[in-house]
């Protein structure tokens, strides 16, 4: 069998704009600039150099309480929410286009946040939180009140009247915290002009990672990740291995952060896609904005369509820039905290050298480049070795070329760049003899790294050294510095033995992992089943959630979204196994609050397992796509939090339409049950 992607995929598998081929047409005024590489003008590339986010400032202390340990266990942030004005940088022309679009911003005022033209304002603040911290979010909902009778609907999993996307709330995805009261809880809703403060009281044992936060509004959802609304959430690490417990990666990683003190916000690279459309254009998505046009997200239909990505003509942006331009060194360990906040399609990332760094930089800033720009960027692959998927750290370092991003998916890398140069990073998306309805060119763009070589780098080049082997001994290094005091050689000895038998992590995974014996257990006891479908009933098209495959042979509308309807009720403290598949398209799933374990990979028609679950088996994560003809198994442990909460399709339009069901952990009953009742009563 081949393993080429279904065609129901294929909008998961496109990430910026198809290129159009063609000369180059209008170049820009350009600058000098010295980037290394003996280039005396490249077009207005001071414009698009890439920028971490911006770390949201917590609130300052009251003045009446003195300073003290507390202020480092307690943060308070505000974050608003409105209508920015702003730009993005469009290579098909070669310009700005200027967009109106709903965004977070750090300040109370109607001043812009952005630093430059080019699309900073929806580039959203990172937020920066440790284990055992409590942070408070209040959100600022400033987006304008609309009459109900204009947001008038009778099917709450129907797209929603144009423009009627003003309603939000707050999702921390990933981060292990109660679904409950004002915590993560997304089954409230802040309307216009209201402002409402999320607690969250992140644990001590929370794993040190790369999470994220956007809205979770159902039926709005899409429309305002889709508008830009989505930053990054990283939780740092500072704790050692022990004899008895493990410790956060971080304790070795920090030591390859940035020169410039950003620190890990310096390591995020936040993918979005934004589909604005000038209302001109409405027909014709493809053709460039007019003039003085402003390009807005207010109608459902530019996020609904399977290839609406794909038509709506945009390219995906990186840190809130399109297609920037990143300075960095050779023979260098260097770490991203990959985020992919896109609405609809994947990102399959990978990193290749130019075979012409001059002429890559050059055709930058010329409109209609992407043919000529990716003949380009077919030198040598760069390894990506990710060493976490979702926040969670693996239990050894995967290496890879092709870095599967679907929505919601997070990847923390570590990587080096051999050579002086340029080096593209795009979407490949010309996998497995996969085809399109239209005949474009899918590959695309999304930056380009210059690597100049240092004196210090120079010295450390060593002939023939294979990127594994100069990863390792970066890794070796790292772990040879750490403190005796912190780390006893023990136990430092358990991490480099790791780490030269297959480049294990063993000491820094976060969850224990489940036993043969305990996966044996579970598959004797209740399982749970979540299967993805898209059919028409009633004269629409739905999507849905059903149980388990064989129990539902046609579909039924009892199985799209209910808020009102539990579909499974779950015991706290106990283990279970789910089984995950799709009987039309594919779908990441997500379930909030608890991480699972793959443990099991079938292909149900006999055919060959989909190269995107290569080396899945055995990890932890919390979204995960569900390709059809295949039968997923995971594992998850219900701990520490009770209270309702969501699983979904992270196809965004797919959710707001209904592919999402509600969950409930409550306390167990003592007698191998779930205590399902009452107020404590009696009752």
């Amino acid at each position: 069998m081949s393993n080429r992607l279904p065609r129901s995929c294929l909008s998961l598998c496109l990430a910026a704009m198809p290129f159009a081929c063609g000369a180059a047409l209008a170049a820009e005024t350009t600058v000098n600039m010295n980037l290394d590489l003996n280039l005396k003008s490249v077009p207005k590339l001071e414009l698009r150099l890439l920028q971490e986010p911006p770390k949201l400032k917590a609130r300052a202390r009251p003045a009446n309480r003195a300073a003290s340990k507390r202020d480092e266990y307690e943060k308070a942030y505000d974050l608003y929410i409105r209508y920015a004005n702003g730009s993005i940088y469009n290579p098909t022309t070669a310009k700005h286009d200027k967009v109106r679009l709903r965004s977070y911003q750090q300040t109370s005022g109607l001043a812009l946040d952005g630093r430059d033209e080019n699309a900073a304002t929806f580039m959203a603040p990172t937020v920066v939180m440790a284990p055992g911290q409590t942070v408070r979010f209040r959100l600022y909902n400033q987006l304008p009140a609309l009459p109900a009778e204009q947001c008038a609907t009778d099917d709450i999993n129907a797209p929603r009247p144009p423009g009627c996307f003003n309603d939000t709330n707050l999702h921390s995805h990933g981060l292990w915290v109660s679904p409950s009261g004002n915590s993560d809880n997304v089954l409230i809703s802040i309307k216009p002009e209201v402002d409402f403060e999320y607690e969250y009281n992140i644990p001590i044992d929370h794993p040190a990672g790369t999470f994220w936060y956007h809205p979770h509004q159902h039926g709005a959802t899409a429309m305002q990740v889709a508008s830009g609304m989505a930053g990054a959430l990283v939780v740092e690490g500072d704790r050692y291995p022990t004899d008895k417990a493990n410790g956060d990666l971080d304790v070795v990683l920090k030591q390859f952060q940035p020169d410039d003190g950003s620190g890990s916000a310096g390591e995020v690279m936040l993918l979005q896609q934004i589909p604005y459309d000038c209302p001109s254009n409405s027909l014709t998505p493809l053709k460039p904005c007019d003039k003085d046009a402003v390009g807005m997200l207010e109608d459902f239909k530019q996020v609904k369509d399977p290839d609406a990505w794909l038509m709506s003509g945009r390219y995906t942006s990186v840190n809130g820039k399109v297609q920037p331009v990143m300075k960095m060194d050779t023979q260098r360990l260097y770490r991203w905290r990959l985020i992919d906040t896109g609405f609809q399609a994947s990102v399959v990332l990978r990193i290749r050298r130019a075979n012409d760094p001059q002429k890559l930089l050059q055709a930058l800033g010329v409109a209609n480049q992407d043919k000529d720009v990716m003949e380009l960027c077919d030198g040598e692959d760069v390894t990506q070795f990710e060493v976490a998927s979702d926040g969670l750290t693996h239990d050894r370092i995967i290496p890879k070329t092709l870095n599967y991003l679907q929505p919601g998916y997070r990847s923390d890398i570590l990587f080096s760049l051999p050579k002086a140069g340029a080096y593209c990073v795009y979407a490949e998306t010309n996998l497995n003899n996969m085809t399109t309805m239209h005949d474009v060119n899918n590959t695309r763009l999304i930056s380009v790294i210059t690597a100049k070589t240092s004196a210090k780098a120079a010295a450390r080049a060593r002939a023939g050294e294979s990127p594994r082997d100069f990863l390792l001994a970066e890794l070796r290094n790292a772990v040879k510095r750490l403190p005796v005091a912190q780390l006893p050689d023990s136990v430092k000895g358990t991490i480099l033995g790791d780490l030269e038998n297959g480049l294990k992590l063993a000491k820094f995974v976060p969850h224990a992992g489940f036993s043969a014996e305990a996966k044996d257990a579970m598959r004797g006891k209740k399982k749970e089943y979540a299967t993805f479908n898209i059919a028409k009933l009633d004269g629409k098209t739905r999507f849905m959630v059903e149980g388990k495959p064989e129990d539902s042979p046609i579909p039924e509308l009892k199985n799209v979204y209910d808020p009102h309807r539990i579909d499974h009720t779950l015991v706290l403290g106990t283990e279970q196994i789910w089984e995950l598949a799709s009987k039309n398209g594919s779908h990441p799933f997500h379930i909030h609050v608890n991480p699972f374990q793959i443990i099991g990979i079938t292909r149900t028609d006999g055919g060959a397992i989909d190269a995107q679950y290569k080396d899945l088996l055995g990890t932890w994560k919390d979204t995960l796509l569900v390709i059809p003809n295949h039968k997923i198994e995971i594992a998850t442990r219900y701990q520490r939090y009770i209270g309702e909460y969501v699983l979904h399709c992270h196809i965004l339009e797919h959710e707001d339409q209904g592919m999402m069901q509600n969950v409930k952990v409550v306390l167990p009953d003592g007698k191998g049950g779930g205590d399902m009742g009452g107020h404590g009563h009696g009752h």
